[in-house]
């Protein structure tokens, strides 16, 4: 019988744009490597992103690490969004903001 045991979780994640999707790691001050088989490892291979199936395999006790990586790709894909469109952005929260197009 082992002595521990690791424990790991897929949840889905959806990118849709790498260049966004790399924002974000960096804005999470998340490592990140790309492994041979295309996926991407992040936080030394705790997180494992598969954005071919849109999955995410999470090590247990970083799932705060990934909902934090989902946040910021909302966050700047957000933020490319108002850019394009000439909107302002004003974050109330980490959860609420608005955007206005003056």
């Amino acid at each position: 019988m082992p002595c521990y045991e690791v424990r790991t979780m897929s949840v889905e994640f959806q990118a849709q744009n790498l260049n966004v999707l790399n924002d974000a790691i960096e804005q999470s001050q998340l490592s990140a490597e790309v492994m041979s088989d295309g996926k991407i490892s992040l936080h030394n291979g705790n997180i494992v992103l598969d954005l071919e199936t849109k999955t995410a395999q999470v090590t247990e006790g970083y799932q705060d690490r990934l909902n934090e990586l989902k946040r910021a790709y909302s966050s700047v894909a957000l933020d490319k969004v108002a850019k394009m469109n000439f909107w302002n952005r004003k974050s109330n929260s980490s959860r609420s903001g608005v955007l206005r197009k003056f």
